[in-house]
């Protein structure tokens, strides 16, 4: 028995013709898909890179805002180091310590970590912002704590005709000092990677002025 098989309406070589034009559709269809999801992804880590640098550049005006008030912070330290050595009993302070600390904002950042786009930013640039980030939120409890000690510190300024709080003031003065040292030597470790990711400040974003300089101004005591 023999079997024949049909033959295409046109001939074999019309058909192998038309399978390689739906074979050339469909690879076409499918790099086209391809290209468009390319874009998509390239659309996504842009968008995403602009979050994490607007962010950033944010956090970095806010720490060189910090930086330029360390001068006339440890200026008005020495002086009330000064004032409460020798100051008579009644005297007190108003508003004498203030230096303004900044929080710190990581949103952009905790969007990114769950963020497909993120794996298709290079390693050595998500490395960077990583540590830039968790140095962020481990710094956050040492603004808390050194936000803590200007308020304790200020309030037993403005009551030291108290014997108690005028004793306290010497060690809140200790511990203000400590915590300036420790702001400074950790401003390298951020601002190096501020620069390694090309992060300039951007103080557009603060809503508040503070002038840098305030405490240079001399003690007003009552």
């Amino acid at each position: 028995m023999h079997f024949h098989l049909p033959k295409p309406l046109h001939g074999w070589r019309a058909f192998t013709g038309e399978v390689g034009i739906i074979v050339v559709g469909v690879l076409i269809a499918l790099g086209a898909v391809q290209v468009v999801e390319w874009f998509h992804e390239r659309e996504d880590v842009a968008q995403l890179r602009a979050a994490l640098r607007s962010e950033l550049a944010d956090g970095r005006a806010r720490w060189e805002h910090m930086r330029a008030q360390d001068r006339c912070t440890q200026q008005r330290l020495d002086a009330l180091g000064k004032w409460v050595a020798a100051a008579p009993p009644n005297a007190t302070l108003h508003h004498a310590y203030r230096p303004f600390l900044w929080n710190m904002h990581s949103s952009a950042w905790d969007l990114a970590k769950t963020s497909p786009a993120a794996a298709h930013i290079p390693l050595k640039e998500r490395l960077t912002y990583a540590s830039l980030y968790a140095g962020i939120d481990n710094w956050r409890q040492f603004i808390n704590d050194e936000n803590q000690n200007i308020e304790v510190l200020a309030g037993l300024l403005a009551t030291a005709d108290q014997p108690e709080n005028r004793r306290q003031v010497r060690f809140r003065l200790f511990e203000a000092r400590i915590m300036l040292d420790r702001r400074r030597l950790n401003y390298a470790y951020f601002f190096k990677r501020f620069d390694d990711l090309g992060i300039r400040p951007d103080t557009s974003q603060l809503t508040i002025h503070i002038d840098p300089n305030a405490m240079c101004a001399p003690l007003e005591s009552s």
